[in-house]
């Protein structure tokens, strides 16, 4: 029974894999999805995404997804259950994954227990979801990060000083959470370092500290990070001008905007607008 008692402490549990084999079907739970070796794209919720190969894509309950490439690749999907993640207000209908070295190598053991699994494998079950549930963190929900897998150096100080690794997990929680407040509240251009970390309980040097050893940027940086990638979901699926999208997500200067959207894609709002709409259209 010692893998029921691990499973608890994963909080996503995996249900099945599936090889997408139509152009259009409804999610009855969480789906993640992706093509190992070809690109395609899927309309989520009146969203157009385009997925490079490799790239996955998390998929909320209760969506109508349907493939829009002219020739449908092999599309992979996992099921699984995610209760936390439904709690979270306003949750998108997909989520759009970074592509890392460490999002590939999950991916491709992901590929090894997609082969026939029994189904009361519970050990296998267990793998599954440790795994689907670090590549969520790595490539999804905590974006531009570090890796959320523990690094060689951290094993090696957890075999030689269990309680200052023991330490260094239980001081990452508060951190996701304040990340957490972070989207929910980045609408405030006044959000402040102070307000987060009150937030949380800690004190700013402290927050900002523990922040930057866990993401390897400010919490501000990460912050605006935030703020241009939602601003790109507005460019993406909305006409809403460029001042009003920068409202929204708590920019005050849309020249400021600019720049952070030409320091990260090397153009400005309205050409990638321009751009991402006349590929949906070839698409």
């Amino acid at each position: 029974m010692l893998e029921w008692q691990i499973s608890r402490l994963i909080p996503l549990s995996f249900e099945r894999f599936q090889t997408i084999s139509r152009d259009a079907w409804t999610s009855s739970s969480f789906q993640l999805l992706w093509s190992p070796q070809h690109s395609f794209a899927c309309d989520v919720g009146n969203s157009i995404q385009i997925l490079a190969p490799g790239q996955p894509l998390l998929i909320a309950p209760l969506q109508t997804v349907r493939l829009t490439s002219d020739v449908s690749p092999a599309v992979q999907a996992a099921a699984f259950l995610f209760p936390s993640l439904l709690d979270l207000s306003s949750f998108p209908p997909s989520l759009k994954g970074h592509i890392t070295p460490l999002c590939k190598l999950i991916i491709e053991q992901l590929q090894v227990y997609q082969l026939p699994m029994d189904t009361k494998n519970s050990v296998a079950h267990v793998h599954v979801s440790s795994l689907l549930f670090s590549l969520l963190m790595e490539s999804i929900l905590l974006p531009n990060s570090q890796s959320v897998l523990p690094q060689t150096e951290e094993i090696r100080e957890s075999q030689t000083h269990p309680s200052k690794a023991h330490k260094r997990k239980k001081s990452s929680l508060p951190i996701v959470y304040a990340v957490r407040y972070m989207r929910k509240h980045m609408g405030n251009p006044d959000l402040s370092l102070q307000e987060i970390a009150s937030a949380i309980g800690y004190n700013s040097n402290y927050f900002c500290q523990e922040f930057s050893h866990i993401f390897g940027v400010s919490p501000i940086r990460h912050l605006n990070e935030l703020r241009v990638t939602k601003a790109l979901h507005y460019l993406e699926n909305t006409d809403t001008p460029v001042k009003q999208i920068c409202e929204h997500v708590g920019i005050r200067n849309p020249g400021n905007f600019t720049s952070m959207v030409k320091n990260r894609l090397g153009m400005t709002p309205m050409e990638y607008r321009r751009r991402y709409r006349t590929r949906s259209m070839d698409l």
